[in-house]
């Protein structure tokens, strides 16, 4: 029962009372009156003091309702006053929210830009290594090449070298012969001469190894000898085979008929037995 309920109920019993009490002294009048009374008035002291005692429970209610309605608006208002702060932070949140949604928009499209132009870098890139690896093989077939050209040009070279040598030679022996050849017609009183020239004989390519080599005196012995048509005063070529590399030459200055040896010159590397020789390197 609230506090307004249980004052109106003591109302109504101190009603109650009163009425009580002059349905009593009516009564009381038509017999014994002072006894009456003094009992009334007894009564209607019990019921001033339950009055008085109404009374005051009643204004005490009235002060705690008051008091604890200025706490609930005081806490009203507090919460109002929250309600709207959360409000304010509500409204904040959703405009960030908004800020941050339009931001990820933007982000996701640039992201999508981004991701077009690095699908595009990375195929510029895999171009990239491919011309790169295909250059590189390029590099490597010329480096190659060129190895095969500056081996064959060292080669050549050397062959060019001993042709002037050789060149040189004959022309000197061409000189003397005739010499010779004109002391002789002059001598012998020859007038038919020289005599008609005859085809010499093709000279077949030879193939053979060093067997033993002498660096510091330069001299190296081969296995081709007299029974291959090797004779004294040849020129040989030795040369590694692997790589085509010319080597040096050998003047043969010794003959037997399985093995010859003789002067190495114009080195351009190292001598090793098993080294390969030939009289040419054309067929």
């Amino acid at each position: 029962m609230s506090t307004l309920g249980k004052i109106l109920t003591v109302l109504v019993v101190v009603v109650s009372i009163a009425v009580a009490v002059l349905v009593s002294r009516e009564f009381a009048l038509s017999k014994n009156w002072h006894t009456l009374y003094e009992e009334q008035a007894k009564l209607t002291q019990r019921a001033l003091g339950e009055r008085d005692s109404a009374f005051q429970q009643r204004d005490l209610a009235t002060q705690k309702m008051t008091a604890d309605r200025a706490l609930l608006q005081q806490q009203i208002e507090t919460l109002n006053n929250e309600v709207a702060l959360r409000n304010n932070q509500v409204t904040a949140l959703q405009q960030e929210k908004e800020n941050q949604d339009q931001r990820l928009q933007t982000l996701t499209t640039e992201l999508g830009g981004v991701k077009d132009a690095f699908a595009k870098l990375m195929g510029e890139r895999d171009g990239w290594r491919q011309e790169r690896d295909d250059a590189r093989k390029e590099a490597d077939t010329l480096r190659t090449m060129s190895t095969e050209l500056q081996a064959k040009l060292t080669l050549a070279l050397a062959q060019l070298t001993d042709a002037k040598e050789m060149l040189r030679q004959a022309q000197e022996q061409n000189e003397s012969l005739k010499g010779k050849i004109a002391w002789a017609t002059q001598e012998y009183n020859i007038n038919n001469w020289p005599p008609e020239a005859a085809p010499l004989p093709p000279t077949e390519r030879l193939n053979g190894v060093v067997t033993a080599v002498d660096a510091a005196a330069g001299i190296a012995q081969i296995s081709l000898g007299s029974d291959d048509g090797v004779v004294k005063g040849m020129k040989l070529y030795v040369y590694d085979k692997a790589q085509g590399k010319y080597l040096a030459t050998l003047t043969v200055d010794k003959v037997s008929h399985d093995s010859a040896a003789g002067q190495l010159s114009i080195l351009r590397g190292t001598v090793e037995k098993d080294s390969h020789v030939t009289n040419r390197f054309v067929e």
